[in-house]
């Protein structure tokens, strides 16, 4: 079969920081099964662009992912698909299409959506389409129905050994480079990011990882992490990784592993990953900073006790202040996201994660998002029982709501500007000042987007 995939195109007139690796993991099982794939980056091109490749390369079969953010997109792109492909099987996933396959069915021509984890549903979707067979056998998909509703099947089990995935599919991209990409500030790119786990140990409340992956963290080895690594390095001449983990250092040796594979083979790389804060030690980190770790990203998100266990972050100011100094001893740059809006939140809440953030002293504190109330968030579902929301609103709006159920999105703005600004002048001189003033900007006004990759690496 040809087929082509293509990622969540985007309204945001910014450089994708990397490739889509939803639709280079499912190209990658489709070439392996001697298909022919063709890889779109919806962040790279315009919908008229996609459409008139798609047109071009005569698909039997489209694939779209769809997120909750810019869905509005795939309703647009799916719709230009319909009247200049429309002998095109449409099938559609992802975090959107996996929450709410109905709706995908009341805006999209999709005959089919598969839900969750998608690499092992799509294999056996293509082999029952070459095979007519029935599609009711396949576990883990939605089917349209004579109605235009949905057909359920029973639920994919996960991929208990997600070694056995092949490796992200890029000759399936057209004149791949990843200097194309943003990468990851403050790493030297090219830069390729990299799973190496799916799933979450933890389930914070405003975070929907383990709705989608499962609160089981599975993991690859270390053996195949170091494999892809390799071929990146030396296919791609890539400078820098970033893990693109929830959680990369769930399993301490299992990290080291990797670490020491990365010294033994001579890769003069750098890197960055994602972590809680419960889960560094010295130990680990003397070893990450000797393979090239610059950065860690910490979800620090409050400096109050009370915010922390509201969104049932399982950790304290004490927890983060120890994680925070042990990366600074060994050398590491640790950055810190920052959350506004959560339950409980007020003046004197952002007042503690002012004074927080000047006693660790981030690297970088990443702006100040506002809590969005996502689908498959416990947050949200709380929402939805209070009468705050309903499933409709995905359908009567393009927009993702915030969490105003405390307070105004002008008091929200007013708390942000308050954090951000706190956390500014407590750091002194002048260029903490210029980044909270460009950082106000670049959240007010959204067409600021594109001048994102002109600001200097040190401001993010």
């Amino acid at each position: 079969m040809k087929i082509v995939l293509i990622g969540n195109p985007t309204s945001r007139r910014q450089k994708p920081d990397f490739p889509p690796p939803g639709i280079a993991y499912l190209g990658a099982v489709a070439h392996k099964g001697g298909h022919e794939v063709l890889l779109k980056d919806g962040g790279l091109q315009n919908i008229s662009q996609i459409v008139q490749d798609v047109k071009d390369a005569s698909p039997d079969l489209i694939g779209v992912t769809c997120w909750t953010i810019d869905r509005q997109m795939v309703w647009k792109l799916c719709t230009a698909l319909q009247e200049e492909v429309p002998n095109a099987l449409l099938v559609l996933g992802g975090p959107h299409a996996t929450m709410y396959p109905e709706h995908i069915f009341k805006k999209t021509h999709a005959f089919a959506v598969i839900i969750g984890e998608g690499e092992e549903t799509f294999t056996e979707l293509l082999d029952a389409l070459e095979k007519g067979k029935s599609l009711k056998g396949i576990a883990g998909i939605a089917i349209r129905n004579e109605a235009g509703g949905a057909f359920y099947t029973p639920p994919h089990v996960p991929i208990q050994n997600i070694d056995s995935i092949p490796h992200p599919y890029y000759n399936g991209f057209r004149n791949f480079s990843f200097s194309h990409y943003g990468g990851f500030p403050p790493l030297p790119r090219p830069t390729a990011a990299i799973i190496s786990s799916r799933g979450c140990i933890f389930n914070c409340s405003y975070c929907a990882s383990v709705r989608f992956w499962g609160r089981k963290w599975r993991f690859r080895s270390s053996e195949d992490v170091l494999n892809e690594i390799e071929y990146l390095v030396e296919a791609h001449g890539i400078r820098s990784l970033y893990f693109h983990d929830d959680n990369f250092p769930v399993n301490k040796e299992r990290a080291i592993s990797i670490c020491k594979g990365i010294i033994n083979n001579g890769w003069d790389l750098k890197w960055a990953c994602c972590s809680h804060v419960k889960m560094v030690n010295r130990k680990l980190l003397e070893v990450m900073v000797a393979s090239g770790c610059m950065v860690i990203n910490f979800g620090v998100e409050s400096g109050s006790d009370k915010i922390l266990k509201n969104i049932n972050k399982q950790q304290t100011r004490e927890d983060i202040k120890r994680a925070f100094g042990l990366v600074h001893e060994v050398g590491i740059l640790p950055r810190a996201y920052l959350m506004v809006g959560c339950p409980g939140e007020n003046k004197s809440t952002i007042d503690e994660t002012i004074e927080l953030i000047d006693r660790i002293k981030p690297h970088s504190s990443i702006g100040a998002t506002i809590l969005w109330l996502l689908p498959g968030t416990t947050i949200y579902e709380e929402a939805v029982k209070n009468g705050y929301i309903n499933e409709d609103y995905w359908l009567e709006t393009n927009e993702v709501p915030y969490n105003l159920q405390e307070h105004s999105m002008e008091e929200l703005n007013a708390l942000r500007k308050k954090l951000m600004f706190g956390v500014a002048r407590k750091k002194g001189g002048l260029s903490p000042l210029i980044t909270f003033c460009f950082k106000s900007i670049y959240y007010k006004y959204q067409f600021s987007t594109i001048f994102r990759s002109l600001v200097p690496k040190r401001f993010w």
